[in-house]
């Protein structure tokens, strides 16, 4: 069975910044080297485990459907699937086998799986020989919906407003989406101020930033996966 990764993750379990503090490291001469070291872990780590750590998207191929009446997938911990195709046996590439109508996602089982819904089947068609039935999907521990940054001050530590943010001092979050100014991007670490505002604090290299002229996603990163490695 075939697997090809599709879009890559965004950024590693471990940030550059947290690997030189716990290597008591404060000068930037080996952040390349300790940079593919961590590159390196993550690969381990998943390889260990079985599992994809940050949130990425794959494409599994198959030969033929399963007896069962749901499709295991790898890689662990299951977000979305984006499409079941398949190609029959004149080569036409078929979409028709619809989320919802025909198979639910289940993403509670870990693996996370793709069940036929109530009453269907799979497709009939003959089958091409060559890996014929495609299945794209998302998987990784570092899936949360991004929030979106509405203020900041021009000034570092960075604080930001967002309504009832639920962080908590300590906290890691990643930034990413930043194009006129994208020295936000990146790991940082929460400071409280109350249950609207908090400050950001961390990566080095991370500059000033004004969100007035542009705006960016915070993304969770759970504590499990920061410490994976």
């Amino acid at each position: 069975m075939k697997k090809t990764i599709v879009t890559n993750p965004v950024y590693y379990a471990l940030s550059l910044a947290a690997a030189k503090e716990h290597l008591r490291v404060d000068h930037t001469a080996d952040d390349a080297y300790i940079s593919t070291q961590i590159g390196v872990a993550t690969l381990k780590a998943e390889s260990y485990l079985r599992r994809k750590l940050i949130t990425q998207t794959w494409q599994y191929f198959m030969d033929y459907w399963p007896e069962e009446n749901y499709i295991t997938l790898p890689f662990g911990q299951l977000n979305s699937i984006t499409h079941i195709k398949y190609t029959d046996i004149d080569g036409t590439t078929n979409t028709d086998f619809d989320e919802n109508d025909e198979w639910t996602k289940d993403t509670d089982s870990d693996p996370g799986r793709a069940v036929l819904s109530y009453g269907e089947t799979y497709p009939t068609a003959s089958l091409a020989t060559n890996n014929p039935i495609e299945i794209q999907f998302v998987c990784g521990y570092g899936a949360h919906t991004p929030k979106i940054i509405t203020g900041a001050t021009n000034a570092t530590p960075i604080v930001v407003t967002i309504a009832s943010h639920g962080y908590v001092t300590g906290n890691e979050v990643y930034i990413n989406g930043g194009t006129t100014q994208t020295s936000i991007n990146g790991l940082w670490r929460i400071t409280k101020v109350n249950d609207n505002t908090f400050s950001l604090t961390g990566s080095a290299g991370n500059g000033v930033y004004d969100a007035s002229s542009a705006t960016c996603n915070l993304v969770d990163v759970p504590p499990s996966i920061i410490h994976a490695m």
